[in-house]
């Protein structure tokens, strides 16, 4: 995807000027699998958006094991561990899969926002994601069944769960992998019993 493009198909910016200035201050960056784009501590000093592949923010609890706290998968999602500049990052983001990301200077692009007011909007709005995003999570994991919370997982990521680990997915939906193990044998075997279901029926109605 050309930047231009990014800017206007994406976060849907249709002032032609502002989407030259944002070009003009953007790079690009690949990561390879494992790599790492901030580590927990770091400061983020540039506003970074996903265009390919798939990003994992994790922490470590007080005996040292990661938990996942969020995934990155849809083009234009924010590889941001905080939103305040020179900020301390919580959390550690890694690439799971390859992916390439675009970078924009977080100090030229708030200068950019004191111009511009759309820009500003889209800011937060961004914002506004993020904190709906973290408490719909929070509650997901704190209110809801093992099964309820897999089978969120499987709707609001899709195709994750074939690409991302199990450890990963189960950390990040506060179960051990075991657990995910289980309910993902239970929705194949649900399955495949309605499918079975299915074609018993076409059979019995030709």
């Amino acid at each position: 995807m050309q930047v231009k493009s990014f800017f206007a198909n994406v976060l849907h910016i249709e002032n032609a000027v502002l989407n030259r200035k944002l070009a003009d201050i953007s790079g690009e960056l690949q990561l390879s699998k494992g790599d790492f784009l901030i580590r927990e501590g770091e400061k983020q000093t540039q506003f970074i958006f996903l265009l390919e592949g798939i990003l994992r923010g994790f922490f470590l609890d007080a005996g040292g094991r990661e938990i996942t706290d969020c995934f990155g998968f849809a083009c234009g999602t924010p590889g941001m561990s905080c939103f305040v500049d020179n900020e301390p990052s919580p959390i550690s983001i890694e690439a799971v899969t390859e992916c390439k990301l675009l970078c924009l200077p977080s100090n030229q692009l708030k200068r950019l926002m004191t111009e511009n007011s759309d820009l500003l909007w889209i800011y937060n709005e961004f914002l506004q994601a993020a904190l709906r995003a973290h408490w719909e999570i929070k509650t997901m994991v704190c209110q809801h069944t093992a099964m309820e919370r897999y089978q969120w997982f499987l709707n609001t990521y899709p195709g994750l769960i074939d690409k991302v680990s199990n450890k990963h997915i189960a950390s990040f939906l506060g179960m051990t992998p075991v657990t995910l193990s289980r309910l993902r044998r239970v929705i194949r075997e649900q399955t495949s019993s309605n499918n079975r279901h299915i074609c018993i029926s076409e059979t019995d109605g030709s």
